[in-house]
């Protein structure tokens, strides 16, 4: 049990930030650009790039290069879980979020 409290303090951790938080929900089981984070979440290009990254280095996210393009998704299954479980309460059916 131990091992497990402590992997999810650890994802929870990476789940902390506001803007972190808000790429893992608008990506949800998508693949989406850097391009289209950004103008969906209205996150300015230096933010984006530390938060992406942050979020690849904690292992919630993979990148795919096409061309000038990154395009990136959610790695693990049990993060798209957590986020959907986060909008729901959060969020539920309202037109804000």
């Amino acid at each position: 049990m131990i091992p497990a409290s402590e992997r999810a303090a650890e994802l929870m951790r990476s789940l902390s930030h506001p803007q972190r938080l808000l790429v893992l929900c608008a990506l949800g089981s998508e693949e989406k650009s850097v391009a289209q984070l950004r103008e969906e979440l209205g996150i300015e290009q230096v933010p984006m790039s530390q938060q992406l990254m942050r979020l690849r280095a904690d292992g919630l996210v993979t990148a795919r290069r096409e061309g000038t393009n990154v395009f990136y998704h959610i790695a693990r299954p049990e993060v798209l879980d957590i986020v959907n479980a986060l909008h729901q309460t959060f969020c539920g059916k309202a037109a804000e979020c």
